[in-house]
């Protein structure tokens, strides 16, 4: 029982993969993130319990933070909800809850009977006679909800908000102060057994899709291109880009013109040269791949003897996948639901640093400005205090953001 008004606001973002959370204050009207926790799923232990799998992974992100004295904001999985934008006539606000349950009968999937429905007015539009009131409408199934509920309850956790993680994107993004006015921007958030994709047009919500489509498909590519185990092949996929830069540097001294023979003092017998700075380049080019690390270095140690295909081939098919999916969101944004193009887009999720994808979407989709989302160097104030994953993957946490900052309404 909480005794006193709160003065912290929790975040917590429940995935498949892992469990993200982030605590924040707010002083001055200023947001300011307190303390991070972060813990995997036991992959092991959700395919005999997975209550106890999240519930235990929950307990140990928020092991220092005060959950007691907190606000604690969950989300709901974009996937498992419904979200419509219905445009309503001009009414009372005290009118739309009737008009709601009209417009929920003709346009969810489900007996209302077995939702919990909510709304949220975005916007007026038009004006006079022709004046629209434009409305979020959230549909979640019970059954949903209570097993987001089962997890807190198994964690000792209390929710006081429960929203939708597509939602949050855009909370996290106004409160870093990412949008601008006049701007269409895409929130894109990449799980690890789905993608997010919300479309806002001055900080407004327009449109959002959820896609069957995730990291582990990535992973899954390198797991069997490598011949390494899941482990591994995900510790590959978050150092990738140490080999994509690598291979850049090969390829640019491959394509480098040969020096001329020396005529001078380090020229052996017959002109050879044995001086060359491109020498050690070239014979890491032609040597065979290097044996790989042992658990205690690295990658693993169950490669074949096989020439190993490069990471970016590996993951050409899935990324192609993942950007075609995308592709079907944004043209049926642009051309049949506002006309009007993308400006920008965010990334965040758990693989959103990899330049490869955000390659792949600058060139397929035509948008030039694609950011990775990185909360740490925005408007909200971050405690010197915290560390750890945060510092590292700063992008993947941007749904427990927009949930935190979501919360500090409630302070």
């Amino acid at each position: 029982m909480r005794f006193t008004k709160p003065t912290k606001v929790v975040g917590l973002d429940i995935g498949t993969h892992s469990i993200k959370a982030v605590q924040m204050s707010k002083s001055g009207g200023k947001l300011r993130i307190d303390d991070v926790g972060y813990a995997l799923v036991d992959r092991n232990q959700v395919n005999i319990d997975p209550i106890a799998a999240h519930s235990n992974a929950v307990r140990e992100a928020v092991r220092t933070m005060p959950i007691g004295q907190s606000v604690v904001v969950g989300a709901l999985p974009g996937q498992t909800v419904v979200i419509r934008y219905p445009r309503l006539r001009n009414m009372a606000l005290n009118e739309i809850d009737r008009a709601i349950e009209s417009e929920a009968g003709q346009n969810i999937p489900y007996d209302l009977a077995e939702v919990f429905l909510d709304w949220s007015l975005l916007e007026e539009e038009g004006e006079g006679d022709d004046k629209q009131l434009k409305v979020l409408l959230v549909a979640a199934k019970h059954e949903v909800i209570d097993s987001r509920v089962q997890i807190a309850d198994a964690a000792e956790i209390q929710y006081s908000v429960l929203t939708v993680d597509s939602l949050a994107l855009a909370d996290a993004a106004e409160g870093c102060d990412f949008m601008r006015v006049g701007e269409t921007v895409a929130l894109i958030n990449i799980g690890a057994s789905s993608v997010s994709i919300h479309f806002t047009r001055d900080g407004v919500s327009n449109f959002i899709r959820d896609v069957s489509w995730g990291a582990r498909e990535l992973i899954q590519a390198i797991s069997k291109g490598r011949r390494c185990d899941y482990e591994n092949a995900e510790r590959m996929l978050h150092n990738i880009e140490q080999e994509l830069q690598q291979s850049a540097l090969a390829q640019a001294a491959s394509a480098a013109p040969e020096p001329e023979p020396p005529t001078q003092a380090g020229a052996g017998k017959g002109g050879e040269n044995l001086s060359s700075l491109l020498d050690p380049l070239g014979d890491e080019l032609d040597a065979p791949a290097p044996p790989p690390k042992t658990s205690s270095g690295g990658y693993g140690s169950n490669l074949s003897g096989d020439a190993e295909s490069s990471l970016a081939d590996l993951l050409a098919t899935p990324v192609s996948r993942l950007v075609s999916e995308i592709r079907r969101s944004f043209d049926y944004y642009e051309h049949q639901l506002y006309e009007k193009p993308v400006d920008r887009i965010i990334l965040s999720g758990g693989v959103a640093h990899i330049s490869l994808i955000r390659d792949a979407l600058v060139e397929d989709l035509g948008v030039e400005n694609v950011i990775m989302a990185d909360p740490s160097t925005s408007a909200i104030a971050v405690a010197g205090n915290v560390t750890s994953e945060f510092t590292k993957h700063p992008a993947q946490f941007m749904v427990a953001v927009g949930l935190a900052a979501r919360g500090t309404a409630e302070l």
